[in-house]
């Protein structure tokens, strides 16, 4: 059933973020075109309407590429809230699936799409940087990359754990943003009376309180490193696995909490 739940959230949601993707990938072509040419700059220099239009163009690609990630998030979250929290929820709840299931076929889906939207804006931003560098000093970043010789590199076998490690830990990141929003979703539908807005305002407290954890972290991590003069590799790899432990007990904890209330405390009124 959880297969067939993926299924259905899939084909119910990609057209969407897909058409947020295509917006991002059109906005990259057109640049691709107009800064190829380093004419460009001089053309900004000389004309004061050709200036506005690249500044114009290159506000818009900010937006663009800012809107995708946070598009793709909310559109998401909002999916989550209505689907299972609304008079939507009254006809997802009946059927034969388990609380875990729901949620689970959402999230797989949600960050699947968070995935690609990455790569997304990960090749836009480097297709669009070797346009500007091609342009203006007729440099290929991609010539470049392939030309440098990493044959000196040696990774040992603790390099090759931290690298382990921290791609866990982005992993972990990533199903932590959807778990949040979850559980601040869930939380919110716990109120008799406007549940949006009270998931909005869980979500914003719990956001405040978390950047409060990480500056305290943050803060604790760097007299740490101020006080030991040459962190050896045992002791990275040691910080990069408390990492990696904490962000994923913390992705538990947000699941458990949020499949918990939506087991036993579903308020659907």
């Amino acid at each position: 059933m959880l297969k067939k739940l993926f299924v259905h959230e899939w084909k119910d949601s990609w057209k969407l973020v897909t058409l947020f993707n295509v917006i991002v990938l059109v906005f990259t072509l057109i640049g691709i075109v107009a800064l190829s040419n380093g004419n460009w700059v001089d053309a900004m220099e000389k004309n004061a309407w050709y200036a506005t239009i690249y500044v114009s163009y290159f506000m818009l690609y900010y937006f663009a590429i800012l809107a995708l990630g946070v598009a793709t998030t909310f559109y998401f979250l909002i999916r989550f809230y209505k689907n299972l929290y609304t008079d939507q929820g009254y006809l997802m709840h009946t059927l034969p699936v388990t609380s875990h299931q729901l949620i689970l076929s959402k999230a797989f889906v949600m960050y699947i799409w968070q995935v690609i939207s990455g790569c997304v804006m990960f090749v836009s931003i480097l297709l669009l940087a070797n346009s500007l560098v091609w342009g203006m000093e007729n440099i290929n970043i991609f010539k470049a990359l392939m030309e440098i010789d990493f044959g000196d590199i040696r990774l040992n076998f603790i390099d090759v754990l931290d690298i382990i490690v921290v791609v866990l830990i982005v992993i972990g990141c990533q199903i932590f943003s959807i778990m949040f929003g979850y559980l601040a979703i869930s939380l919110g539908q716990l109120s008799k009376n406007h549940k949006l807005i009270s998931s909005i305002g869980i979500y914003m407290g719990m956001q405040i309180v978390l950047q409060m954890v990480f500056s305290f972290f943050q803060i604790g991590f760097n007299l740490t490193m101020v006080n030991v003069d040459s962190p050896s590799e045992g002791l990275v790899f040691a910080i990069l696995c408390l990492i990696a432990i904490v962000v994923f007990a913390a992705d538990a904890g947000m699941y458990a909490g949020s499949n918990y209330i939506m087991k036993n405390k579903l308020n659907l009124e």
